[in-house]
């Protein structure tokens, strides 16, 4: 009895965290074949994925919600959150009602699972999504308590372009466009419309859209052979380097499954490090560390918070890769030819274009 007790709270404690064992519960360990990572399957097993803007940063807890929609961000209320709203309610009220009557309707199709794939990623496709992958939805990285969102265990991961004129103008907060919020829109809407497709092959399914902090989608979108891990701890890809959102689709179908890939991206990222060097926050580490059994750039979620609840905006990472700048292929030829990162000199010197505000200070107190 006194061994549970102190393995309960071992596990409660790891790293700081609200943890409990979680192991992987499919056939094959995804992660293990994501390519140059370096992981502990033990460790990242003990580990229930915590929300950051609910546990961890400080403007955003309890209470505080309300008062963070109102005062803090409340220039963002409306570009941010209004076009969201219809797909979030639709996603958690009526999408159960509507994947019953569909795939009732449609039940004697069932296409084969080849055929099926290759047809989701042409509508995909034409739907705007320049990304779409298969993988295994892997339950470590589904946010604590919310398991049931997710009924099925095969994943199609969909990424879509945020539009580059507008981040390259970030972080300049009195450009209502930035940074593309309507990117939520846009690929919600889609989200949705791919889901009722597959449901109309007779496939059970469940959507979950951006703006959506139930599952993690860096990992699945890397699982899914979509990009690599980049050190600002988000998926570059050799579409658009840092510049995309991302969905997810678990269906009830044995889809053959994507792999992960080596792009190169993410040696050069390493050779590169601008977003680490131009964050306001510093919230991106210099060096790698041991995070909940993967070692990479943990990003310090309190001091990146704060810096964007007091600016009202940000996104410099995006701004500062010479990927997004430049494209993907451009700066890997670069790269290949001389052994330097494309505008590395030119980003680097930049000025930044915000400014402190007291507000802003108050808030990075409260991380120091």
């Amino acid at each position: 009895m006194k061994e549970d007790k102190k393995k309960q709270l071992r596990l409660r404690e790891y790293r700081g965290q609200h943890v409990k064992f979680r192991p992987n519960d499919m056939e094959q360990d995804r992660v293990a074949l994501i390519p140059n990572l370096e992981y502990r399957p033990e460790e990242l097993n003990l580990y229930s994925e915590v929300d950051p803007l609910h546990e961890n940063v400080p403007p955003l807890r309890g209470s505080n919600k309300l008062g963070y929609l109102l005062v803090h961000h409340k220039r963002e209320v409306i570009p941010e959150i209004s076009p969201t709203l219809p797909a979030l309610i639709y996603m958690e009220a009526l999408q159960g009602r509507v994947d019953g009557k569909l795939v009732k309707k449609y039940s004697g199709r069932r296409p084969d699972p080849v055929g099926l794939k290759q047809d989701i990623k042409e509508y995909a496709a034409s739907l705007g999504f320049a990304q779409c992958g298969v993988t295994l939805l892997d339950r470590r990285f589904v946010t604590m308590g919310n398991d049931g969102k997710f009924p099925h265990n095969v994943a199609v991961v969909l990424g879509m372009e945020m539009r580059r004129e507008f981040l390259m103008q970030s972080p300049n907060y009195r450009l209502r466009n930035y940074p593309d919020y309507d990117v939520y829109r846009r690929a919600s809407r889609g989200t949705h419309k791919l889901a009722n497709f597959i449901r109309r092959q007779g496939v059970s399914c469940s959507a979950r859209i951006p703006f959506d902090g139930a599952v993690v989608y860096p990992t699945h979108a890397i699982t899914a052979g979509l990009g690599e891990l980049g050190a600002f701890g988000g998926v570059i890809t050799p579409e658009f380097g840092p510049r995309q959102r991302w969905g997810l689709i678990t269906v009830d179908a044995d889809l053959p499954l994507d792999e992960p890939r080596d792009y190169g991206l993410a040696e050069l990222c390493e050779s590169c490090l601008l977003c680490v060097a131009k964050c306001p926050a510093k919230a991106i580490p210099e060096k790698p560390m041991w995070w909940r059994g993967v070692y990479k750039r943990k990003i310090n979620d309190l001091k990146c918070w704060a810096f964007f609840t007091g600016w009202h905006t940000c996104a410099v990472c995006i701004n500062s890769c010479p990927l997004h700048r430049f494209g993907p292929r451009e700066v890997l030829d670069h790269y290949e030819r001389t052994g330097e990162v494309l505008g590395y000199e030119e980003i680097m010197a930049e000025k930044p274009a915000f400014r402190k505000t007291k507000n802003t200070d108050r808030l990075m107190d409260l991380v120091r």
